[in-house]
C-alpha cells in the first residue's frame, strides 16, 4: 500500500510539472504589476493642478445665448426663463464643483495622477410630482498612469479643440461626504483604492481661445456606453449623451486662464 501511494504521488507530480503554464494575458500582467509585491502608495497632498475657486461655468441657452455662473455650468434653458433659473434643478446646474484638482501618487517606481472632484448631486424623492428635493455632497476620484508625453499648450493654435482620453486604473464615486471632505481626499481614496485597468477613460477636453483663455471639461466615460461619471447630470439628446463629442465645448464648458493651467499636468 505504501509503495502504491508513493507511486501515485510521483505520477501526480510528473503530470503537474508536464502541464503547460497558462499564458499571461495583458489583464493578468496588470493585476500582477499592481497587486503582487506592490509597495505602499505615497500620495502627495499638495495638488499639482488646482482649478481656481472662482472659475466661470458657461452653458449656451436654447435661444443661443451664453449663460454664466461661478463654479457651475448653468442649467440648460431659455435665457429669459427666470423660473427655471431659480428652480431646484438649477442649484446643481448641468454640473458644479467645490473642489477640482490633480494630485500625484507614487507606488514603487510608478507615478500616477489622481483626479479629485467634490461636487453636489441632487434629485427629487418623488420625481413625478417633483417634490422632496434633496442634495448631497459627492467625492469622485480617478487614477491614471502619469502620461509620458502630451502636447504643449504653447504650441497649439487658437480655437484648436483637444480631446484626451486616458485609461482609468481605478475610479470611485463616494456619496454623502462632508462639505470639507476635499481637504483630505486621501482619507477616502486610501479606503477604496484598487488598481485594475478598466475600459473607462478620463476625458480632458481643452480648447485654446484668444487672450490666454482656456475652455475645458473633465469627466469619466465609457467609449461604448457613453455614460459620463463625475458630472452632476448627463445631458442627453435623442437618448445619447452629448459628452465626448467634438462639439461639446461649444455647448458648455468651464474657463480659466492658460497661465493657471499647470504645465506639469496635461498637457
Amino acid at each position: 500500500m505504501r509503495v502504491s501511494l508513493t507511486t501515485l504521488c510521483l505520477v501526480l507530480t510528473i503530470v503537474s510539472i508536464a502541464q503547460p503554464k497558462k499564458k499571461m494575458t495583458s489583464r493578468d500582467s496588470i493585476l500582477v504589476e499592481y497587486h503582487y509585491n506592490q509597495g505602499d502608495p505615497i500620495f502627495n497632498p499638495e495638488p499639482i493642478l488646482l482649478i481656481p475657486e472662482n472659475t466661470y461655468g458657461w452653458t449656451k441657452s436654447i435661444d443661443d445665448k451664453w449663460l454664466i455662473e461661478t463654479n457651475k455650468l448653468p442649467i440648460y434653458r431659455m435665457s429669459s426663463d427666470q423660473k427655471s433659473a431659480k428652480s431646484k434643478e438649477a442649484e446643481i446646474g448641468e454640473d458644479n464643483f467645490q473642489h477640482m484638482a490633480f494630485y500625484e501618487m507614487d507606488i514603487d517606481t510608478n507615478r500616477f495622477l489622481v483626479y479629485v472632484k467634490q461636487y453636489s448631486l441632487g434629485g427629487y424623492e418623488y420625481p413625478i410630482t417633483k417634490s422632496g428635493w434633496k442634495t448631497k455632497n459627492a467625492l469622485y476620484y480617478a487614477v491614471i498612469a502619469r502620461p509620458s508625453a502630451t502636447d504643449s499648450l504653447n504650441t497649439i493654435e487658437v480655437d484648436t479643440n483637444l480631446n484626451y482620453g486616458f485609461r482609468i486604473l481605478d475610479e470611485k464615486l463616494i456619496t454623502d461626504v462632508s462639505k470639507k471632505a476635499y481637504k483630505n481626499p486621501w482619507k477616502y481614496i486610501s479606503e477604496k483604492l484598487l488598481l485594475e485597468r478598466t475600459d473607462r477613460k478620463l476625458v480632458i477636453q481643452l480648447e485654446k481661445k484668444d487672450q490666454g483663455q482656456l475652455r475645458f471639461l473633465i469627466y469619466s466615460i465609457h467609449p461604448v456606453f457613453h455614460d459620463p461619471v463625475s458630472l452632476s447630470k448627463d445631458w442627453k439628446e435623442l437618448n445619447r449623451s452629448i459628452y465626448a463629442d467634438k462639439e461639446t465645448l461649444h455647448r458648455l464648458h468651464y474657463t480659466m486662464l492658460q497661465s493657471e493651467w499647470s504645465q506639469t499636468i496635461l498637457p
